[in-house]
């Protein structure tokens, strides 16, 4: 039952940041600047996603904006174990498909109103069931829907502001095997989680025009506290659990440069405060043992910066081209690093194109490759919830469309 309550710890550290990491890997919901890896898009204010991407650009958009986007991506977690006599897990890593709805609308001049539908969280792990690190898990999955109303007030040619709220439904499920009894007897025991729950948190944004082919956006997402409920089960008896899910707040500056009739250049310098994982609290209900009723689990999270460039190159009247660069550090170090998430170094390298296909209709696409690092993990001296030594090889590739309708 410790091992269970662990491993239910275990699950509150988040899969993915606010900027929707999939087992490391970060994308940008429904975004038509999926291309540049992200780069400029607090700045670039392209169509109805800037209602999320910073509400404050939605003073850069005309009339009415519908957007639609989806991205399906598929990752590729290959564990090798350090002691040959152990099982890796084969390939951990799996599909997930991220859809996203937004809406944008120019009241006046100087107010505009939005609301974005995202599924900024997102992902799925899965070993063989016989692995080395079955103790810590044999499959995890997470999802987080996201609803955020959003306004926008342009205060002069310069400088605009945005606010939005946002409405955040969590869920999590992890399962595992755990080994009690002597290493003559073993006793292997399935154990099973399930919880979910709602919270909500704000995000602000400013713009500055510097001119007509110069901006900076600057967007900052709260921190945002979940506690999730469900069942933790083991061998078939359910007990009621209650853990506390953080979700880090993160600020990124966004340029947008229009060099020439051809080439823009897009930025992006951004921090995510991973060091709010301080410690995961369980709780178990009736449980009959003492002291595994309630159980702290410190972590040794730090914040982490990301640094992104991109460009776009005006082929034509109605192509646009992308291109872009992001390098994301990790929020672990070796000495705390777990296989249920094996995070390290992320680097991107994406290339897209804009289509303007009439006055009303824009399409997006966008194609990227991923580097997930070379996660290391060692094993600790808890004899309960120890991750086997070794290291991984991660990558990741995804692909974007986008759809924006302007009336």
């Amino acid at each position: 039952m410790k091992k269970l309550l662990t491993a239910l710890a275990a699950t509150s550290l988040p899969l993915f940041t606010n900027t929707s990491h999939a087992v490391g890997l970060q994308l940008m919901p429904g975004s038509p600047n999926f291309g540049t890896a992200g780069a400029g898009h607090a700045a670039a204010g392209l169509g109805a996603g800037s209602a999320w991407a910073n509400p404050a650009t939605m003073t850069l958009t005309k009339e009415q904006n519908v957007g639609f986007g989806l991205i399906a991506a598929e990752t590729d977690l290959q564990f090798e174990a350090s002691d040959d006599s152990e099982e890796s897990g084969g390939n951990a890593g799996g599909s997930v498909l991220i859809p996203s709805f937004a809406y944008s609308n120019a009241i006046s001049d100087s107010l505009s109103l939005g609301f974005a539908f995202v599924v900024p969280f997102g992902s799925e792990i899965d070993y063989q069931d016989d692995w080395a690190g079955a103790n810590v898990a044999t499959s995890a999955s997470t999802q987080t829907l996201q609803a955020m109303p959003a306004l926008a007030y342009r205060f002069n040619e310069h400088f605009s502001m945005g606010f939005g709220i946002t409405a955040n439904e969590t869920s999590v499920h992890q399962e595992l095997t755990m080994t009690m009894g002597t290493p003559r007897n073993p006793i292997e025991m399935d154990v099973e989680l399930e919880a979910d729950g709602m919270a909500y948190g704000w995000t602000m944004g400013t713009l500055y025009e510097i001119d007509a082919d110069n901006r900076i956006g600057v967007v900052y997402r709260s921190q945002v506290d979940t506690d999730l409920e469900g069942d933790g089960t083991l061998s078939g008896t359910q007990y009621d659990t209650s853990l506390n899910w953080e979700n880090p707040a993160s600020v990124v500056v966004s340029g947008f440069h229009r060099l020439n009739d051809e080439f823009s250049l897009l930025w992006d310098l951004g921090r995510t405060y991973y060091s709010a994982f301080e410690t995961t609290h369980v709780t178990v209900e009736d449980m009959p043992v003492p002291g595994l009723d309630n159980i702290e689990l410190d972590r040794h999270w730090q914040d982490a910066n990301r640094y992104a460039i991109g460009t776009h190159y005006q082929l034509n009247d109605d192509v646009t081209l992308q291109a872009g660069f992001s390098l994301d550090e990790s929020p672990v170090s070796k000495a705390d690093r777990s296989v249920d998430l094996p995070l390290d170094e992320i680097k991107r390298y994406t290339l897209g194109a804009l289509y303007q296909l009439n006055t009303s209709v824009g399409l997006g696409f966008g194609l990227e490759y991923a580097d997930l690092g070379d996660a290391e993990t060692h094993t600790s001296d808890d004899p309960l919830f120890a991750s086997p030594a070794g290291s991984y090889d991660n990558s990741a590739v995804a692909a974007s469309f986008s759809m924006n309708y302007q009336f």
